[in-house]
């Protein structure tokens, strides 16, 4: 009798404690273990150099679908603006300046969308094996950035009127309110593109979004050659300025109803999102009762605590990319206010610049991915791993990728303007250009990873510093008493970032991954192992006068046995994960007994 009450003890420990989710029997999705030996005796290491070919080959999809954008996705004005910025760049030096100003006041407003943690906390929960969390964060997420939106869409109609203050001319300020108008429309589909790409790519999910961005870019080129030049068609010259945001906006919102409909179809016929989604039906009609059940499938899962942990990462990173945006603002002034024709050249060649962070944020994109994965997973050992393919492999590309710029400067200048004065002035900086070129895209690398590891608060605090401290300081100095020109002005934007990425570095070299591994598994809502083996040793002392006692609850009150786990602010995901966790748990190891 004691035997079998032993094994039955044991037994029902085993399930109490097990961390396996009905969803993993469904799951399509391949969890990215790395090289964690110390949790897993099953799991083969992952070599650096098999870690590298890992990182490139999720990276060259990544690449595929940042060609779109400007450059870094996080950019909220940057889906197709490269397009755009070649287009107006042949049609007039005034339609470029104006799309530049645009752009300033727009990014530095629109960044309080692009905080861009649903990644961050998707990957966790999906290392995790808590697939229905990510799935609630990403409801979350859209539901906070559509607060945020109505701000930024706002603050885009005063365009023309922060410009007139500033003392652009009437005509370019008229341009760059109409931009910027016109962008407002495009806020809605952009939020929910973005969204619904982090949290498939968070997944290695990348397909939909390589294909969806390619049919954007092919079509937003196609109909700016067509509407805004006129191109192949007789006796019709374009519609020039006006059209050229009217046709991106088109492009985005079609992409977003593309990449929404695979998510339709991706929910229905993947065979772990299918399981999830028939435990919660989606109502057919359009009466009272089927409205409270849209409103209550929506809301499914949102509580404060969860709205907190993601306030708590979303806002310190939203701040930190707006501090970053603010400063490039107000450098974008100091450069409006050498000259007009310095305003554009900066903004061009700052393209360049985002071009080029296209490679990298590849890379550093899918050590994100891997890190996220590997932290919900608590394997920390994996995490450090891919965090130190990021950066080898980012400084090697940096190194030709700077190389290449300043050897073809001019080259590079033609894509955005066919005008020798501005194409000469891009060639005078170019040295400069390149020091920003490499030690930006270093210090965006080096920022993903403490980003992917949930320390954006101290991502935004070293931003602030290496930004107002160091970068505008630097730059203000350089050209009021060194040089007014674009040469300074980027020697100092090189100081500001070289700064960056010293304080990036050494955040990251003396992080603590064991720690942040567990922090991650809490964000999660998964018991980390050595609290899983706390917590097996612990019910496996049960005194026998609490046995006796639920024993005792259990023949007063019948319902106790069928009765769910306590409620609390965790129950959606802690349900699904530890389905025999909580109080409830105790009682039916009673009932065993």
């Amino acid at each position: 009798m004691l035997k079998m009450t032993a094994d039955s003890q044991e037994s029902e420990s085993s399930i109490l404690l097990s961390s396996t989710t009905p969803a993993e029997e469904y799951s399509s999705i391949a969890v990215d273990k790395g090289s964690n030996l110390e949790e897993d005796t099953n799991v083969s290491p992952t070599s650096f150099a098999q870690d590298v070919v890992d990182t490139f080959h999720l990276a060259i999809p990544i690449f595929i679908s940042r060609v779109s954008y400007v450059g870094l996705s996080i950019l909220l004005d940057s889906r197709m603006k490269t397009t755009d910025t070649a287009l107006l760049g042949h049609v007039s030096g005034e339609a470029l300046s104006a799309a530049a100003l645009s752009d300033l006041w727009t990014m530095c407003t629109g960044v309080l969308l692009q905080g861009r943690v649903l990644g961050v906390l998707v990957g966790q929960s999906i290392g995790a094996n808590n697939h229905i969390l990510a799935l609630v964060y990403l409801r979350i997420s859209c539901m906070i950035l559509a607060v945020l939106s109505v701000v930024v869409m706002i603050s885009w109609g005063y365009t023309e009127k922060v410009w007139e203050r500033l003392g652009q001319s009437a005509t370019v300020a008229k341009d760059a309110g109409y931009y910027s108008f016109v962008f407002i429309f495009m806020v809605p589909a952009q939020i929910g593109f973005d969204q619904l790409a982090q949290f498939f790519s968070a997944q290695r999910i990348m397909k939909p979004e390589v294909v969806t961005a390619l049919l954007a870019l092919s079509i937003n080129l196609l109909l700016g050659l067509v509407f805004v030049l006129g191109v192949s068609l007789r006796n019709f010259s374009g519609y020039g300025f006006v059209a050229c945001p009217i046709v991106t906006v088109v492009v985005d919102w079609f992409q977003f109803m593309i990449f929404f409909g695979y998510f339709q179809w991706f929910r229905q016929n993947d065979s772990m999102w299918k399981h999830i989604k028939n435990a919660s039906p989606a109502p057919t009609g359009f009466d009272s009762r089927s409205q409270a059940q849209i409103c209550s499938t929506l809301l499914d899962g949102i509580t404060k605590d969860r709205i907190m942990t993601f306030s708590r990462l979303y806002f310190p990173a939203a701040l930190a990319l707006s501090s970053d945006f603010w400063r490039m603002g107000v450098i974008g002034a100091i450069a409006a206010s050498i000259g007009e024709k310095e305003v554009g050249l900066f903004n061009a060649s700052y393209r360049i610049l985002w071009i080029t962070l296209t490679f990298v944020c590849a890379l550093a994109g899918a050590c994100g991915i891997k890190i996220g994965l590997r932290l919900g997973n608590g394997d920390h050992k994996g995490a450090k791993q891919a965090s130190e393919v990021c950066v080898l492999v980012t400084i090697l590309l940096l190194s030709v990728l700077s190389t290449l710029v300043y050897i073809n400067s001019r080259s590079f200048g033609i894509i955005f303007t066919n005008d020798e004065s501005y194409l000469d002035l891009f060639e005078e900086c170019r040295l400069p250009l390149c020091c920003t070129l490499f030690f930006m895209n270093l210090s965006v690398a080096l920022e993903l990873i403490p980003i992917n590891m949930g320390r954006t608060g101290i991502v935004f605090y070293a931003g602030f510093v290496a930004s107002w401290l160091g970068q505008v300081p630097g730059v203000y100095l350089l050209t009021q008493y060194w040089q007014n020109d674009l040469y300074a002005l980027y020697s100092g934007i090189a100081i500001g970032y070289f700064l960056l990425a010293v304080i990036y570095g050494c955040i990251v070299y003396f992080s603590d991954w064991k720690k942040y591994a567990e922090l991650a598994m809490e964000r999660a809502e998964v018991k980390s192992k050595s609290l899983e083996t706390q917590s097996s040793n612990a019910a496996l002392t049960i005194p026998t006068p609490t046995i006796a006692a639920v024993s005792t609850l259990r023949i007063l009150d019948p319902k106790v046995a069928d009765s769910k786990p306590h409620s609390n602010t965790n129950s959606f995901a802690s349900d699904s994960v530890h389905p025999r966790s909580g109080p409830n748990a105790m009682i039916a190891l009673g009932m065993q007994l």
